[in-house]
């Protein structure tokens, strides 16, 4: 038994020797800084405040039900099955589209609806993305559900028009 147990030992040290000595872990090291000299990178906010306030209010409405996220890549939450270049055409339809708010199920992981901010103000120019948006979501099978920033909600009216009232008793 001993003998195993320093036969391991030896091997996870030896590992450890190697792993730390290895030319790519140098090349880490001496590739220097991502960004040119001078570059500042800082923190930006994700969300706005008003998406912070229906953020909250989704998460009360929809809390036994689903987990929420925010700010979500369209593609991180649906397959394509193409080859070739019609998968890569697919993917530059996509690449740049986020939503504002996905509706996940913990039990199958899968994202069952998208909850998109409409504001009226800044509506110039969105339409085209919102329509990829749309279409992607239509051909998974996802609901879309829109709301205004200019509108008030309540989490019942919230969880209403998310499917997710509380079983009637």
């Amino acid at each position: 038994m001993e003998v195993i147990l320093v036969g391991s030992l030896a091997i996870v040290v030896l590992l450890l020797l190697l792993w730390k000595w290895s030319p790519s872990s140098d090349k880490v090291k001496s590739q220097g800084p991502v960004f040119p000299v001078g570059t500042k990178v800082m923190p930006a906010p994700l969300l706005t405040e008003q998406e912070v306030l229906l953020y909250n209010l989704i998460r009360l409405a929809v809390q036994d039900h689903y987990l929420v996220f925010s700010q979500v890549p369209l593609w991180a939450f649906v397959r394509i099955e193409a080859v070739g270049e019609v998968r890569a055409q697919a993917f530059r339809q996509i690449a740049l589209k986020r939503v504002a708010f996905v509706l996940v199920h913990p039990g199958t992981r899968q994202v069952e609806q998208v909850v998109q901010v409409e504001d009226i103000a800044s509506r110039g120019g969105q339409e085209s993305r919102q329509r990829v948006i749309e279409s992607v979501l239509d051909a998974a099978g996802i609901k879309l559900v829109t709301l205004r920033v200019q509108k008030s909600y309540t989490v019942p009216a919230l969880a209403s028009l998310l499917a997710c009232e509380p079983d009637d008793l």
